[in-house]
């Protein structure tokens, strides 16, 4: 199903891993997690999924299919742009960071980014924009005209306090909730231009504290977080770690401006807009559907990137109508039942329900605090890539693997895990190492324990890169897919039986 849209430019951005081996020879798409929605149309057995996605303008082509067996049955798809859904207007907080007198010449290609930036908004859409020393203050609001807007930005220098403590994510997030939160645009968003230098108080783990806070209001109001690093030196881009967490985890994009010439990419800011106004309502026809099973959804970009995934078994069954209860047989056909035998029944019964409860009460106790977990991770993986069923292990004769690391390229080389915990990264001082011999330092952590695989960034701040989606812990699956630099590695565990014989 191809609608007629109006294309957005094409422009080039490195793409998220969004599945598996399997489909690495296509370029992949972001889906921001906090835009996809899930509502059943009343009295219809049909379901609306709306998304956007983060790194990637248009969609172009949504399709759905259904396995059942070992077949493929298509679920008809029809597919509405955000563009062509009144209102598409979106509300923009831009924040500038002043806060050190001496990055003036930077000040002022922020202002003259922004400019650029606005020049190519489309009517409708609100704009505010806020100078960051050490507080947020609101330089044009809203409802200020153009040349206001002018007039306000041409006023933004680098005048802030050097002595004074800089709280980028602590003031972003007052932003949100003083000002986004409260407008009425479908769609809001964060633009921050900043050297990310966050100055609270308590080091690391403090600045740690409060851009996870960021991340947690954006997520709960469903705005992303936009970044744009400005370093004065290429050393500083370090600095830009907790930023690109902050937009990664909020649906948001991080690019950062190239060192000598303090300028963005040509199309950074075409992106943006398109992301901001892309995305729409995929409207699923379930009524082919005997039962509700889980929906894989596919949706293709106007630049030919991809992102796929599922719709839940239990959305699906929310979408359908409950079978019609079973018409009762008439009075004279029913066998007659007496008194004592429907006492005996009914005393039958509760026993048995006694059973049933003691033994559901016993299994949830066992389950503790990992059902909790399962709970708390259930909104983020609605809607998440298909794995395909993991590869046999291959035995290797000088010792037994634990596990496999497969490469993702045409030789599919692989490499086996023999101990329980090995470092992964591009230089020499790693148990596993890919890459150049001079590359950074450790970038991740496997270690196997209780019979779970988790991988975990090896203390240099930099998150372990899975599926696509950045965690500083988590835990692996069958064909799992991580990224030491830009090499892809499929996860592939060995059974336990394997590793018994």
């Amino acid at each position: 199903m191809s609608p007629s849209l109006r294309q957005s430019p094409r422009v080039l951005f490195t793409a998220l891993l969004l599945g598996a081996c399997a489909t690495l020879m296509a370029q992949e798409a972001r889906v921001d997690v906090s835009s996809l929605k899930f509502e059943p149309v009343a009295g219809e057995k049909k379901i609306k999924v709306s998304l956007r996605l983060a790194d990637t303008p248009a969609i172009t082509t949504v399709s759905a299919t259904v396995k059942t067996g070992t077949a493929e049955q298509t679920v008809p798809a029809a597919w509405a742009s955000f563009e062509s859904t009144p209102p598409a207007n979106c509300a923009w907080l831009i924040v500038i960071d002043n806060s050190n007198p001496a990055r003036q010449p930077t000040v002022a290609a922020c202002v003259d980014e922004v400019r650029a930036f606005l020049a190519l908004l489309p009517k409708g859409d609100a704009i505010m924009i806020a100078s960051l020393s050490r507080d947020l203050v609101v330089e044009s609001p809203f409802e200020s005209a153009q040349d206001q807007r002018d007039t306000a930005l041409a006023a933004i220098k680098a005048d802030g306090e050097a002595s004074l403590t800089t709280l980028i994510y602590q003031n972003v997030k007052h932003g949100l909730a003083d000002h986004l939160a409260k407008r009425s645009e479908t769609r809001k968003c964060v633009v921050l231009l900043t050297d990310g230098k966050d100055e609270t108080p308590g080091g690391p783990v403090a600045v740690k504290a409060r851009r996870d806070e960021l991340i947690t209001e954006a997520k709960k109001l469903g705005i992303p977080v936009h970044s744009f690093g400005f370093a004065e030196k290429a050393t500083e881009a370090n600095y830009f770690a907790d930023l690109k967490e902050s937009s990664l985890q909020t649906g948001g994009m991080h690019v950062p401006a190239v060192v000598a010439t303090r300028e963005l990419g040509a199309e950074a800011w075409p992106t943006l807009i398109g992301v901001m106004h892309g995305g729409g309502t995929a409207t699923l026809d379930l009524s082919a559907l005997k039962e509700a099973a889980p929906v894989h959804l596919e949706v293709l970009t106007a630049s030919g990137k991809k992102a796929s995934g599922v719709v839940s078994r239990e959305t699906v069954a929310a979408a359908l109508p409950s079978k019609p209860a079973q018409k009762t047989e008439s009075a004279s056909s029913q066998p007659q039942v007496t008194e004592s035998s429907t006492s005996g029944w009914i005393w039958w019964a509760v026993g048995a329900a006694v059973l049933v409860l003691g033994v559901f009460a016993l299994t949830r106790s066992r389950r503790g605090t990992a059902e909790k977990q399962t709970i708390a991770e259930t909104p983020a993986k609605i809607f998440q890539p298909a794995r395909p069923e993991p590869a046999p292990p291959v035995s290797v004769s000088s010792s037994t693997p634990l596990a496999y690391l497969e490469r993702c390229d045409d030789k599919q080389k692989r490499h086996p895990i023999t101990a329980k915990g090995v470092v992964i990264g591009l230089g020499k001082h790693n148990d596993l190492k890919f890459g150049h011999e001079n590359g950074p330092d450790s970038q991740c952590v496997l270690s196997l324990t209780n019979n779970e695989w988790v991988i975990a960034e090896a203390g240099s701040g930099n998150a372990a890169v899975v599926n696509g989606k950045y965690y500083y812990q988590t835990t692996l699956s069958p064909n799992d897919v991580i990224e030491v630099g830009d090499i892809k590695l499929l996860f592939l565990p060995v059974p336990a039986e394997s590793k018994s014989s």
